[in-house]
């Protein structure tokens, strides 16, 4: 009778996880899948099998993107899967040729859905897809990540490698990086902490009995303890990117400063432009650019929030002005190390087990204990930038999507033309809302983007 030998501990390399992670960990499920698929569409001819070669080679430089979920004794841990046959077994599920009418726009919105509700199994992996669809002329492919393994600026980095990789050209590997935030939180000495601590306890009271003083409105909400599922919206706004960065600058402001704006005094329109009330914008925010100069992470989760609050008695000339003097306020206490207060509390989550985490989500949900927000927005930039110099194969089009626990919209332009992709939980917001907030959206852009009135000449008296 053969005797039973147990296997070996694995060698293969494991990771932390850090405060994001833990979130994402305990709401996956509960709080929507967490699946961030980006659909893009080349303008030049590629085949399936290279395609497949790219991904695959993606997953040998970029180790984070083989990570599985792995129980500890309180916790997770991310087991990054060695390459070797059951590697290849995953991979083979992983990556799909589909057959859609990508030139029907409902087809296109349809599947980037399906996608974006797709359960991903983290625990076996892989938590990637890359789904291809050919085409004479304009090929198409939706890649998707786990927000567990990656976040939005992980992504654009494994784009810009996708593109030069299916032009010929050689990725580096990249190595794990420690997964910690804290460099990008703490100040640089010790004896520092207290005082900033101090300063963004003042800060934190002050935003406090802001928002005391207004309503926070949102979407009409339908009170909900079980997440359903993510709808999707594409929208093309109908205006070249320059012009609405000009338009911007003309109202004190950047494009992305414009079109925060535009949906915060949509949201306070579709709520009745109501005295006392306010929208409340949250903004992703890199947290790369504030590490120690050259310490800065390449690839995982490492991106904190910034809430904006506008206002309903802002007037409305002045709101982009007002949103950009926000968002530059919120940079500067990321740089001074003033957001230490509430970024250094989350890191004490990791303490609490991933089965008490989700049971204070879900608890939040149906008591409505969560934050009120009005809507999540993030911007990628432009479409064109992924394209390395000389490119024969580009990507002409990118349409990203991720679940929020508000309504969230991310920019991009497409082909110099301005695009939001929007996404709700169907559990609490209507697809008819979600729409006729667009319809806002899009009202107020285009009443912007016309000239500012020229103020009236004071005659000089005698």
């Amino acid at each position: 009778m053969p005797s039973r030998r147990p296997l070996p501990p694995s060698s293969a390399p494991a990771v932390t996880l850090n405060r994001s992670e833990w979130l994402y960990a305990a709401c996956d499920g509960p709080m929507g899948q967490l699946n961030q698929p980006y659909i893009l569409r080349f303008d030049d001819p590629v085949s399936a099998e290279e395609v497949r070669q790219a991904c695959r080679r993606m997953l040998s430089a970029f180790p984070r993107l083989r990570g599985v979920l792995e129980p500890t004794a309180r916790r997770f841990q991310l087991r990054i899967l060695p390459e070797d046959a059951q590697l290849e077994d995953l991979f083979k599920l992983a990556f799909r040729t589909e057959h859609i009418d990508l030139d029907d726009p409902v087809a296109l919105r349809r599947w980037h859905e399906l996608a974006l509700n797709d359960p991903v199994p983290l625990q076996r992996g892989l938590g990637v897809r890359f789904q291809f669809v050919p085409h004479p002329t304009r090929p198409a492919m939706i890649w998707s990540a786990h927000h567990l393994l990656v976040d939005g600026r992980s992504i654009v980095m494994c784009l810009e490698a996708l593109v030069k990789l299916l032009n010929g050209q050689a990725i580096p590997d990249l190595p794990l990086d420690n997964p910690s935030m804290l460099p990008a939180v703490l100040p640089a000495h010790w004896w520092q902490i207290p005082g900033r601590l101090l300063a963004a306890h003042r800060a934190q009271k002050a935003q406090q009995r802001e928002r005391a003083r207004y309503e926070i409105v949102r979407l009409p909400i339908k009170r909900s303890a079980r997440y359903l599922s993510t709808g999707v919206q594409h929208h093309e706004l109908g205006c070249l990117s320059k012009d609405l960065s000009k338009a911007a600058k003309a109202r004190g402001g950047s494009g992305n400063s414009l079109l925060m704006a535009a949906m915060g005094t949509a949201l306070l329109e579709q709520a009745g432009n109501r005295p006392g009330t306010a929208a409340l914008v949250r903004v992703s925010v890199d947290l790369r650019r504030y590490f120690p100069e050259g310490t800065a992470p390449t690839m995982g989760n490492f991106v904190a929030t910034l809430d904006l609050l506008l206002p309903q008695d802002v007037p409305e000339a002045e709101r982009v002005r007002w949103i950009d003097a926000r968002m530059r306020e919120g940079m500067d206490r990321f740089t001074q190390r003033t957001m230490i207060l509430p970024l250094l509390p989350y890191e004490w989550l990791g303490g609490i087990r991933t089965h008490d985490y989700t049971r204070l989500i879900m608890r939040g949900k149906r008591l409505d204990t969560l934050p009120h927000l009005s809507c999540h927005t993030t911007n990628i930039g432009s479409a064109d930038a992924f394209n390395p110099e000389g490119a024969r194969v580009r990507l002409s089009e990118i349409y990203p999507a991720v679940s929020g626990a508000a309504p969230l919209m991310v920019f991009v332009s497409v082909n110099g033309r301005q695009v939001m992709v929007c996404s709700h939980q169907r559990d609490e917001f209507e697809d008819q809302d979600m729409q006729a907030l667009i319809s806002r959206a899009q009202a107020v852009v285009t009443r912007w983007l016309a000239p500012l009135p020229v103020p009236a000449s004071v005659p000089v008296s005698a």
